[in-house]
């Protein structure tokens, strides 16, 4: 296997498992076990083992991890690349079922909900500060009415 496969082979596990939790996030099956546990567990996975085999391989990274310089150096290597974009995925993830689960929770709107579950697979961070806005959005309404 190559790097540019297992990069392929982890979006698509991905691609697919964003495409079942944005539409049925109320689905337990979907935002609590799946979206959760299951295809983060195997990216997880997928990343300790790229990560493990590099280290053994390669030993510790060259230059000095702290800087800019250090980080752009050791992600010339496109395993780490790939196992470091695998990271983003795992993570965004399990973002992405929180908010489901929330946002089924709260009775959040389908498109705040939509939205913010898109922006998590797109922009990790900007998806998760929509779904807080849309949580608090959601409080302050409820105290006017």
């Amino acid at each position: 296997m190559t790097a540019e496969t297992f990069f392929q082979a982890t979006n698509t596990l991905a691609l697919l498992a964003w495409m079942a939790l944005v539409a049925f996030p109320g689905k337990k099956l979907v935002a609590g076990w799946l979206c959760a546990v299951l295809v983060p567990g195997v990216l997880a996975g997928c990343y300790a083992g790229v990560i493990g085999w590099k280290l053994t391989t390669d030993g510790l990274p060259p230059g000095d991890v702290m800087t800019l310089a250090g980080l752009r150096e050791v992600f010339t290597d496109d395993w780490v690349f790939a196992a470091a974009w695998t990271h983003y995925l795992v993570f965004d993830m399990v973002v992405g079922a929180w908010i489901a689960r929330d946002s089924i929770r709260l009775n959040l709107p389908w498109l705040p909900r939509t939205a913010a579950l898109l922006l998590t697979f797109f922009a990790g961070p900007v998806g998760f500060l929509l779904h807080l806005g849309s949580r608090g959005w959601l409080r302050r309404e409820a105290m006017v009415e």
